[in-house]
């Protein structure tokens, strides 16, 4: 894979730190393999407040980040903030050392600001489409008016348009995706390359179950994710609620793992509900003991609701849970049914159904290990990042010969 040799390349992404973004680490451990020079811009977090250091010899360089509390205009100022604290960064390391390929991860989609100001002395821009911007926003705000009548989701489609047109490739994570950017977006389809969210299997993969994550109990489910409005945890809450007042089921217990700006307001709901021994929240941890949660887990959890945005995103934590060979429960959203197929069972959106689809598994145990076993299969045969990798390479071919 040694193809890019003497190649610079600058990553940018803002609402991650690197390397706890597995995506874009994959990929700049990937173009380190090709014997280029990778560089990543990301913000800062308190787990990762090191403005300068070399990882597996890539070079990470992160901002002191603001973060929207969640509100539009927290939003605005967080974007603003990072384009410039982004650029001053990559300008400067522009100075020092150039580059040839300028890689940017949304959200947002307005780093085309920068990648666009060194097209201008040749370098290439490559837009890495995470997640659909107007669509993270309508259902991040569950606007409910006609949509093309909404100015903020007019200018966020514009900004997308922008960021399609200006870039000389696109990366995106489906078919659902490569579909907007061609209709939606009006770019060629040979331009566009689908780079699917497998996990790196030699690198996280099942582990020997450890029973201290059960906390006593008999059964556990196990969450890994972002908590945010448009994430579901709230539904895991009340399923919660439903399996101990209502099921009165009282040995299964809850392990949420991972942040966001609705963490606050899930753990002060979990007080609230009286549930706080039934439910367990470890923040942001490590990969070590997350897997170690997961494979212990008897179910995992993918409680991501209907609506614009879920229905068309590949959600990591899918494929996460199918590693850990764990059978799962999910809504039927058509990015989720591609990712899990039968390893997952589908309920109709609401806690009440969720939390009796989590029941019928841990009452099934020999249907639920099938399922995990199917997913495991799945993620090793064609969704881990070592089958995906080729497809990102194969994207920065599109661009070598205009190097």
């Amino acid at each position: 894979m040694k193809g890019f040799a003497g190649k610079r390349i600058l990553l940018l992404v803002e609402n991650n730190p690197v390397p706890f973004d597995k995506r874009i680490w994959r990929e700049a451990q990937t173009l380190k393999e090709t014997g280029a020079k990778v560089f990543v811009i990301s913000p800062k977090t308190d787990h990762y407040n090191e403005s300068h250091e070399t990882i597996e010899g890539i070079e990470v360089l992160r901002y002191n980040a603001y973060f929207s509390k969640g509100s539009k205009f927290g939003y605005f100022r967080e974007y603003i903030d990072a384009i410039i604290k982004m650029f001053y960064i990559s300008f400067r390391l522009f100075i020092k050392e150039g580059f040839h390929v300028v890689h940017v991860a949304n959200p947002p989609d307005l780093l085309w600001i920068i990648a666009s100001f060194y097209k201008l002395f040749g370098t290439k821009f490559i837009f890495d489409e995470h997640d659909l911007g107007p669509e993270s926003f309508i259902s991040r705000f569950n606007i409910k008016t006609e949509k093309k009548n909404n100015l903020i989701y007019k200018i966020l489609i514009l900004m997308e348009k922008i960021s399609y047109r200006l870039s000389d490739t696109t990366i995106v994570t489906n078919e659902s995706y490569k579909s907007n950017a061609i209709n939606r977006g009006k770019i060629r389809s040979e331009k566009i390359f689908i780079v699917r969210n497998g996990p790196d299997m030699r690198k996280f993969n099942k582990v020997t179950p450890n029973k201290k994550w059960k906390f006593g109990f008999n059964y556990m489910a196990a969450y890994i994710g972002i908590m945010g409005v448009q994430d579901g945890v709230d539904i895991l809450i009340n399923a919660m609620k439903y399996i101990v007042n209502i099921l009165k089921r009282k040995d299964i217990c809850f392990v949420l793992i991972g942040s966001g700006d609705e963490a606050y307001k899930l753990k002060s709901l979990t007080k609230e509900l009286d549930l706080d021994k039934y439910i367990k929240f470890t923040g942001r941890i490590p990969d070590k003991p997350a897997l170690e949660i997961l494979s212990t887990a008897n179910v995992c959890l993918s409680p991501d609701p209907k609506n614009p945005l879920n229905e068309i995103s590949t959600m990591n934590k899918i494929m996460e849970y199918m590693v850990c060979e764990k059978p799962i429960v999910s809504f039927p959203l058509k990015e989720a049914i591609f990712s899990a197929g039968d390893s997952a069972l589908y309920v109709t959106d609401s806690s009440e159904k969720f939390a009796e689809g989590l029941i019928y598994l841990i009452n099934h145990p020999n249907i639920a290990k099938k399922m995990g076993k199917f997913g495991y299969e799945r993620v090793k045969n064609h969704l881990r990042w070592e089958k995906q990798q080729k497809y990102l390479i194969n994207a920065y071919k599109y661009l070598r010969h205009t190097f």
